[in-house]
């Protein structure tokens, strides 16, 4: 529960702006008597008056025509909850800004906000830091609070970062990194690791840029470089991570380099690398150490000495030679290009436009790794690479879809014909290793490395469906494959089941405290088996991995009933997932594992749907006492979840005790139930939000159509009289009764009152 605030409000105007059915601030101006005191999604708990009076359960609309009302009470006091505000946009100016963000519970929060910061009375600590934006368009959004505060401290001088802010209770923006459109930078003299670039991939993508380098807050990860101007008119456009590398530290003297960064995302990125090399006014081919063969023209070799190594390489093919009167040449051969260059010396803004034509990538590459992750993404076997990080040392390299071949240690092991069970295990298992090697083909135009032994024959199993009873402790067997069914890879000569569990078959369901696991790989095995290695009992079944069909499968959605009282279950996550039982839980049996709750039903057509894990612990808590409710779980990985909706039961009628209901109203025409306090006898019971149809009095007397304040005075009055009938409809029932209510019924008793008064009422 959050915690709550009551301050003394003077007389007069408060400048302070509310929204929402229940009234939460959302601004408040500098000349605010509150200012720096109430802050921004503070929500209204009561306003207390003078007198006395407590005015609580009040909209927007009757809480500001309250204050209004009483702005001439010099002895009134507002009480807020001290809840976070759902979103606070916020500029940064340049230079300190005093906000400390950490990492906590999984979420960027801002923890604390120094004593001198201007932002103190304008932010709220404990709020999650959802995006950040800078002036050039660069926006992220679920970021780490490092990556958040690394992109601050780099746009120091940036006079237009934009903080968002959300409260950490909401659904938080995705990892997202959204880069402009288009960037002109100034390289500075150096070399790529001088100025802090790493890059990579087919088309030169920039994978990091070092913190604290003359690049930081400038050049971002992500983005494309689509061109590098030399400051003498060379332009080298889509060249790959290497070649861009290589130009780059090639030209490391030249001051005046320019570069042009694009977003691929948003941009046509050239289908081709191309070079275009300013020649000088006068000289051949000959004596600028340039030598070319071919019918099309391509270059063969450049000497040392020459200006102009390092910017082509062998097998560069010159599409387009020219000059500056617009002259322009294109598909000579080796003796025409020659001849042309010969004849134009002395001509101003002469030329060559060279396309490179070694980007045909090969059927076998051999990757030395260092010490460290891989990341990247294999899948089947043999493994094939899906994916990789912009960081991987296979970017660039590797192309997605080569197939693994081999892994070769230091001390001269290798792996053959692997799965990419295999293969991970092997590379974590030698993470450490300084010179392991990686063999990748393309399996289309190369076959397999078979091992040396050639014994790659596969046990098939003899039986189609196998039960075990899983003894407790370790069970040395290895388990493989990515996706389920895990498939049983080895039984060690040490393992209690050796002779029982045969290779090859595959795992169909394992069985932990009456609960059933289904749809397992092995690595999701593995973590279960040793999670639960203590548990005796469990058992194991397992099928011929041929007969897929057969397997079990996690339902895409099932409903489970509930008995009253306490359920001895633990649920966690942002989908309530089940994730621990107590001993004697009357639902352990029944909710399978891979499923997240989606809705709560009541016996009495109340239902909810779209909640987190803290609302639905806390709708079992309020509901606990109830006979028949139903959870509808669905399958975590194949169901979306429900959207966030209430319905409620069409009609519900109450048979009022006497003594104290603990129920609020609100409603100026029509009374509605706003609030059911902790100790209310009607909790659980009736739902916030119905209407409130009639009331019925033993005696003849029958009331409909009451405000709130109107609604309270006759529960109030009649808290003594046993037998009292509430009908409640839903705010969805067109049906309601129409107005009958009499000031001076003898029920009631005591002497009637003003009920037009447009603000709520507690029942005592």
């Amino acid at each position: 529960m959050a915690p709550s605030i009551k301050v003394p409000i003077p007389n007069g105007q408060l400048n302070i702006a509310f929204k929402g059915d229940t009234p939460k601030i959302s601004g408040l101006a500098e000349s605010s008597p509150l200012y720096g005191i109430m802050k921004i999604g503070y929500s209204f708990e009561q306003l207390i008056l003078g007198d006395g009076a407590i005015m609580e359960g009040l909209d927007t609309y009757e809480l500001v025509a309250a204050l209004n009302e009483h702005a001439e009470d010099k002895n009134r006091k507002l009480k807020m909850e001290m809840s976070l505000p759902a979103e606070s946009t916020i500029v940064l100016q340049s230079g300190a800004h005093g906000l400390y963000i950490e990492d906590k519970f999984g979420k960027a929060l801002l923890t604390r906000i120094a004593y001198d910061s201007p932002l103190r009375k304008e932010l709220r600590v404990g709020m999650a830091v959802d995006a950040i934006e800078l002036e050039d368009g660069y926006k992220v959004t679920g970021y780490s609070a490092e990556e958040f505060n690394e992109i601050l401290d780099s746009s120091d001088n940036d006079a237009q970062r934009t903080l968002i802010l959300r409260d950490p209770n909401s659904e938080l923006s995705s990892r997202q990194c959204i880069l402009p459109m288009y960037k002109k930078i100034d390289l500075p003299m150096g070399t790529t690791d001088e100025v802090g670039l790493r890059l990579t991939g087919e088309i030169s993508k920039i994978a990091s840029v070092k913190a604290g380098g003359p690049l930081a807050g400038t050049a971002r990860p992500g983005f494309v470089i689509e061109m590098l101007k030399h400051p003498d008119g060379h332009e080298f456009r889509g060249l790959s991570g290497t070649q861009m590398t290589e130009t780059i530290d090639g030209t490391s003297g030249a001051d005046g380099r320019v570069v042009i960064l694009k977003n691929p995302e948003t941009n046509k990125l050239p289908s081709m690398a191309t070079t275009k090399i300013m020649l000088p006014t006068n000289g051949t081919l000959e004596e600028m150490g340039i030598s070319v063969k071919g019918s099309v023209a391509t270059i063969s070799d450049v000497a040392d000495g020459s200006a102009y190594k390092g910017l082509m390489s062998n097998g560069f093919l010159v599409s387009t030679c020219g000059w500056g009167d617009g002259t322009e040449f294109q598909g000579l051969s080796d003796v025409e290009l020659d001849e042309v260059i010969r004849d134009s010396s002395g001509l101003e803004g002469r030329y060559m436009v060279l396309e490179n034509q070694n980007g045909v990538s090969p059927s076998i590459v051999n990757v030395e790794l260092q010490p460290g992750k891989l990341g990247a993404v294999f899948k089947g076997a043999p493994p094939q690479l899906t994916r990789m990080t912009d960081e991987s040392p296979l970017n660039g390299v590797v192309e997605i879809g080569m197939t693994v071949d081999t892994l070769k240690l230091s001390n001269g092991k290798t792996y053959y014909c692997m799965d990419t069970l295999e293969f991970t295990n092997a590379l974590k298992a030698h993470g450490d290793d300084p010179s392991r090697e990686i063999r990748f083909i393309k399996q289309s135009e190369v076959e397999l490395t078979p091992e040396p032994d050639g014994q790659n024959q596969e046990y098939r199993p003899t039986a189609d469906e196998l039960t075990v009873e899983l003894p407790t402790g370790k069970l040395s067997i290895t388990f493989k494959g990515t996706e389920p069914p895990a498939i049983v890879s080895t039984v060690k000569d040490t393992s209690p089941l050796l002779g029982q569990v045969p290779s090859g078959m595959g795992v169909d369901v394992v069985i932990v405290n009456d609960r059933e696991h289904m749809e397992l790989n092995a690595a999701d095995l593995a973590e279960l088996l040793k999670a639960t290695s203590t548990v005796p009992g469990r058992i194991m079944k397992l099928r011929d991995p041929d007969n897929k069909n057969e397997f079990s499968k996690i339902p895409d959605e099932v409903e489970i009933p509930l008995p009253s009282g306490k359920l001895g279950c633990t649920f966690s996550g942002k989908l309530p997932v089940a994730k621990s039982f107590k001993e004697g839980s009357p639902i352990a049996s029944l909710i399978p594992p891979g499923m997240f709750v989606d809705m709560l039903k009541l016996a009495d057509g109340y239902c909810v749907s779209g909640f987190g894990t803290r609302e639905l612990v806390g709708l079992l808590g309020q509901f606990s006492k109830q006979e028949g409710r139903t959870l509808v779980l669905k399958n975590i990985k194949t169901e979306r979840p429900s959207p966030k909706e209430e319905t409620f039961p069409d009609e519900k009628q109450i048979s009022l005790s006497t003594g104290k209901l603990g129920v609020s109203f609100k409603g100026s025409k029509q009374a509605r139930i706003s609030r059911l306090h902790e100790d209310s006898v009607l909790l659980g019971t009736v739902h916030v939000g119905m209407y409130l149809d009639t009331l019925t009095i033993p005696g003849g007397s029958c009331f409909s159509g009451m405000t709130a304040k109107e609604a309270a005075r006759v529960l109030v009055d009649t808290k003594n009289v046993d037998g009292r009938l509430m009908v409640l409809k839903s705010p969805e029932n067109k049906t309601l009764a129409t107005r009958n209510i009499d000031n001076d019924d003898a029920s009631i008793g005591g002497s009637s009152q003003d009920m037009s008064d447009n603000f709520s009422r507690r029942v005592g």
